[in-house]
């Protein structure tokens, strides 16, 4: 009975050792340590956290959780009629210049800046119209405007500069004038004693060159209302060119030219871009001294985390039970060693059986 006793001891104790330590440690009470519930509301308090819309305690699946934090996730100003909100173009650098105006009318009212706060924001790639100019000087009568130019296109507020090419959407002249500076070789051919050519024009040899003014233009294919000659001089003697005798002359005089601006414009993408913008808030005139006008709209989570005391009452039933079963587990034991025991004893001692029978 000894032996068995200190069995029984042994394997108690074993047992409870195996039964906390692989069990109790092992707790998985099936239920979140924390909760979160998200709200959204409207309040007129820029400062309100949205307390007063969550409980401060919940249950869940039987277990209390208490509220430990709210944190606000959106929060957007929502605007009455009475007040109005204008935002300057989005730019980059200095914000000087993009400064809310202190008064500004719309829809027959009249309303005052009452606030004003630049803001982050992020701009995405954005393909628009945008146009540029080139001013072409001194353009001739032969001369051809491009109608596609490489042109640099500038966003001045975004810093932005791209180099695309466009094609034209119009010529304008700004200005015309003569240009005296205007020169040009002539050579003559077929030079003889007496004569020479000038294309199909024969000219007697020793006349002033300057009487031939216009054919010198007919053979240069030059309209005479935009060029004149003033004066005409050989510039070297007669030369035997290919069995031609030849002989060169220089011609002064002045053109018409023209100062055209061209304008260029299409289609053109400017990459996204990190920026701001500068918000003026204005109020209609004689409403300014109320102070509810603004209404936020605010996105809240609440953070719950499950009650100590909830907790250790789940620990606590948690051990009950485990003890319960463990002591039934133990009894249960007891009696199949008792049995075993009492088995092996009359099978090693049959003699003693028969007396005590």
């Amino acid at each position: 009975m000894i032996r068995i006793y200190h069995l029984i001891k042994f394997n108690t104790a074993l047992l409870t050792i195996l039964v906390f330590t692989g069990g109790f440690f092992h707790v998985s009470f099936g239920s979140e340590r924390t909760v979160e519930i998200k709200k959204e509301f409207r309040t007129t308090n820029k400062e309100d956290e949205g307390s007063s819309h969550f409980e401060r305690t919940i249950e869940k699946n039987g277990i209390k959780y208490q509220l430990m934090s709210l944190q606000t996730d959106y929060e957007e100003i929502i605007y009455p009629d009475s007040v109005l909100t204008i935002d300057s173009p989005p730019f980059v650098g200095n914000p000087e210049r993009y400064i809310p105006q202190e008064t500004v009318e719309e829809g027959g009212k009249k309303y005052h800046l009452t606030a004003s706060e630049i803001l982050d924001i992020s701009m995405e790639e954005k393909t628009e119209y945008s146009e540029t100019s080139i001013l072409y000087r001194g353009v001739e009568y032969i001369d051809k405007i491009p109608e596609r130019a490489q042109v640099r296109v500038t966003d001045e507020d975004l810093n932005q500069e791209q180099i695309v090419e466009l094609p034209a959407v119009s010529h304008v002249e700004e200005s015309n004038y003569w240009d005296y500076g205007f020169t040009f070789p002539i050579t003559v051919s077929g030079y003889q004693e007496k004569s020479y050519l000038l294309g199909d024009t024969e000219i007697p040899n020793g006349v002033p060159l300057i009487d031939y003014a216009d054919a010198f233009l007919k053979y240069l294919n030059l309209p005479p209302d935009y060029y004149e000659i003033t004066s005409i001089a050989w510039t070297g003697e007669p030369e035997l060119q290919n069995g031609d005798l030849v002989r060169t002359a220089q011609a002064r005089g002045r053109k018409a030219v023209k100062n055209i601006r061209s304008i260029y414009g299409g289609e053109v993408t400017f990459p996204a871009v990190k920026a701001k913008v500068y918000r003026g808030t204005y109020v209609e005139e004689g409403v300014e001294n109320q102070t509810d006008l603004l209404l936020y709209k605010k996105i809240v989570t609440a953070v719950y985390e499950r009650q100590t005391r909830e907790e250790f009452s789940e620990i606590l039933r948690s051990i009950l039970t485990k003890t319960v079963l463990l002591t039934g587990f133990l009894i249960l034991l007891i009696m199949i060693l008792i049995l075993h025991k009492k088995k092996k004893r009359s099978k090693t001692n049959p003699a003693s059986d028969l007396n005590s029978g």
